[in-house]
């Protein structure tokens, strides 16, 4: 008896513990009543989500939304994991006739992901080994979509008559550029080529062995007589590969239905059985109801469903994702599995298993979707039509744990309210209080030996809340998983930036100093070199005067110093400090940096 009230009171202990836990619990968003689809997980019920930190923290019965920043009721919505779209074309620029590549037939990603609740988009071959560092600075580093990419097996990538170049695809270089790049590129793509042969196929396919085995997304151009699918799919593709563009109609290459029988072809059946993944790459005439209505009805669904997004697709009948993902609810595919389709499936494609799902501990990038009852007109570029009564609309996109679109305004408050600064009384004026770094709380990084100890003991004596936050975020994140991107750690007071790329050269980069913010600046991977010199120095010559919306001051100076900035060491330059940051090194050409910005109490 004794023993048994003994594990009763443990019992009751462990669950008051966790009872209060939860109680005590605090959430940057809680989304309330939403019906949660998870493909991944299996869930298919109303739940409520909880997201911290940018991560996703609960999925419960009922959240607590005491200790909530916003709360989002998603009552009679659909709370999915943010859309994937495996198929888009957003290498944007203004060169003249370089079409998707550094073009103007590409589109900035930012102004159409997140109003169609897509988190994560994968440009499909604009892209080659010789391009695609200007596309990562230019875009993939620059967005808050996550940007992926498939690198076209053309170097030039998609300039139009490139592609027809069987000389600019080398396999071996791409595959280096792939490696390189391996958190950025997911697979190859072969596009648009017109000739009767194989050599392209393969030589797409051979970089992907080259480089790991990752998949090849295969356009497959055009040819007459048209090649043979089943060759294609049985004899030159690998398990994993992906036939895009997979319910077109074009008379310059085969398609998976046969129009005399209206069924879709038997080794077309056989290919999904060896694991060729088919998708499908919606674009300006790449679909047609005459192939997906059969297909649809005979339970031929596609793998994922993506947009072939570019200037021409969105002003066609594509329009964008949800209209795309409508058609397929229209021909008959259920939700659960057009959401699957839009998210864990895609993941799975492109062998990102982190991303399409609502997994506790993953990046908060999630949709709230409803559905729009109407009378609505779908149609292809033939002018086929297909009435249907309902459309997916996006309410509400989540993108790293932070609220990027907001339709009707659901979220309360629309705007997280900053937080109450509880500033302790520290002692700094013990002469070793800097060197026994217990105001980095444990963070097992070191500052510099260039940090200018009084001005930053002064600081934090002032408000040591701001900058124990900045310490907290470097101590609580991943930071060489962490996405690039904006993080808002204290609204108006504490801000994050993750930047990676090419560092600037000397020349190209100013001597600058803040008068609102410190700059707290970490190198996470690679090597640079920081500029540092004193304002109070006479010689230090204001270049440029001060700019109130930017805070930036530039100067020209003397006597200045450079220090080596890598993994391991932050700097902290105050507004008694005037720097110039981040300078490229030789043998190191790419760098991952965070700045946090940290208000001057």
């Amino acid at each position: 008896m004794r023993f048994m009230k003994g594990r009763l009171l443990l019992l009751f202990t462990v669950l008051f513990f966790l009872y209060a836990k939860a109680q005590s619990q605090n959430y940057s968003i809680v989304i309330k009543n939403g019906h949660v689809i998870d493909p991944k997980n299996k869930i298919d019920d109303i739940m409520d989500i909880g997201i911290t930190d940018g991560k996703l923290s609960a999925i419960e019965r009922n959240i607590d939304t005491k200790n909530a920043a916003q709360i989002v009721d998603a009552t009679g919505m659909y709370v999915v994991p943010g859309l994937i779209d495996i198929h888009t074309h957003v290498f944007w620029g203004v060169k003249k006739d370089h079409q998707y590549a550094d073009g103007n037939l590409a589109i900035q990603p930012d102004g159409f992901t997140f109003r169609n609740g897509v988190t994560t988009i994968v440009d499909a071959g604009s892209s080659g080994w010789r391009t695609f560092p200007t596309f990562k600075a230019q875009t993939i580093d620059q967005s808050q979509t996550r940007v992926l990419a498939f690198l076209n097996i053309v170097g030039e990538g998609m300039r139009g008559g490139y592609e027809q170049d069987t000389t600019d695809m080398d396999p071996q270089i791409s595959a280096l550029v792939a490696k390189k790049y391996k958190k950025d590129i997911v697979g190859f793509k072969l596009a648009h080529y017109n000739g009767h042969g194989w050599l392209p196929t393969d030589r797409a396919v051979e970089a992907g062995r080259l480089a790991g085995g990752i998949p090849v997304m295969v356009d497959f151009g055009g040819s007459n007589p048209p090649l043979s699918i089943e060759e294609l799919f049985m004899q030159h593709l690998r398990p994993g590969d992906i036939f895009t563009h997979c319910f077109a109609q074009l008379n310059s290459r085969e398609y998976i239905v046969d129009l005399q029988t209206n069924q879709v072809k038997p080794f077309v059946w056989e290919a999904r059985k060896r694991g060729i993944y088919f998708d499908v790459g919606y674009g300006g005439i790449s679909f047609a109801f005459s192939q997906a209505i059969p297909a649809i009805k005979e339970g031929f669904y596609p793998n994922s469903i993506s947009t072939d997004l570019h200037v021409g697709s969105m002003n066609g009948s594509m329009k964008d994702m949800l209209t795309t993902m409508s058609k397929f609810l229209a021909m008959g595919m259920d939700l659960k599995a057009v959401i699957d389709a839009g998210t864990w499936a895609p993941a799975r494609e492109i062998k990102r298993e982190e991303l399409g799902n609502l997994s506790i501990g993953t990046d908060a990038d999630i949709a709230i979707l409803s559905i729009r009852k109407g009378r609505f007109g779908l149609f292809d570029y033939t002018g086929t039509r297909l009435m249907t009564d309902q459309k997916l609309e996006c309410e509400l996109t989540i993108r790293n744990g932070k609220i990027v679109y907001d339709l009707n305004g659901i979220a309360d408050p629309i705007q997280p309210k900053a937080k109450k600064a509880v500033v302790e009384q520290v002692n700094t004026s013990d002469p070793k209080w800097f060197a026994n770094k217990a105001w980095l709380h444990g963070l097992s990084l070191n500052p510099h030996r260039s940090i200018n100890e009084k001005e930053f003991a002064k600081q934090y004596q002032k408000n040591n809340v701001w900058w124990d936050e900045a310490f907290a975020f470097l101590k609580t994140h991943d930071l060489d998983s962490l996405p690039t991107g904006e993080y808002v750690i204290d609204p108006g007071n504490v801000i994050a930036t993750v930047w990676e790329g090419n560092p600037k050269e000397l020349k190209d980069i100013n001597w600058e100093a803040h008068r609102k913010f410190n700059d707290l600046q970490y190198i996470i991977k690679g090597k640079v070199r920081m500029g540092l010199a004193s304002i109070s120095d006479p010689r230090s010559v204001v270049k440029l005067p001060y700019n109130d919306q930017t805070d930036v001051e530039n100067f020209l100076v003397s006597g200045e110093k450079y220090y080596d900035a890598q993994p391991g060491t932050f700097f902290i330059f105050s507004p008694m400090d005037i720097h110039r940051p981040a300078i490229r090194l030789r043998e190191n050409d790419n760098i991952k940096k965070i700045v946090i910005k940290v208000r001057v109490p």
